[in-house]
């Protein structure tokens, strides 16, 4: 057996997966800007949370950079999140991974995200 619920209202019933990652160094590195950072997804199995953590920690192991970048549509339901970002201007053509920490909706359609961006990813 997998684990996951035999019907899709069971599952949805069920308690949430935590999974805590964690690293000493990573966390000293940010000193007070350092975080807790938490995200609810519909990952069934604990294995897969550990690994959607542990990914999320590995990217704030690197030197970041704070950008700013319009984006169409309407999408500020995605901070706090870390996604492929690809849009038209120079380093985000190849859609590198950002972590959004802010999104505003403007007229016309669009939303003005603040990322944060590996140093030297494209």
């Amino acid at each position: 057996m997998n684990g996951v619920p035999a019907t899709r209202s069971e599952w949805l019933r069920s308690n949430e997966l935590v999974e805590i990652a964690t690293n000493a160094v990573i966390a000293a590195r940010w000193g007070d800007l350092a975080s807790v950072g938490a995200v609810s997804s519909p990952l069934a199995l604990r294995a897969d949370a550990r690994a959607e953590a542990l990914r999320q920690l590995a990217f704030f192991d690197s030197p970041l950079a704070v950008e700013t970048i319009e984006v169409p549509g309407r999408h500020a339901h995605r901070i706090g999140t870390a996604l492929p970002l690809f849009a038209d201007e120079e380093g985000y053509r190849e859609g590198p991974l950002v972590f959004v920490i802010g999104a505003e909706e403007r007229e016309g359609g669009v939303t003005l995200f603040t990322v944060l961006r590996k140093i030297g990813a494209a």
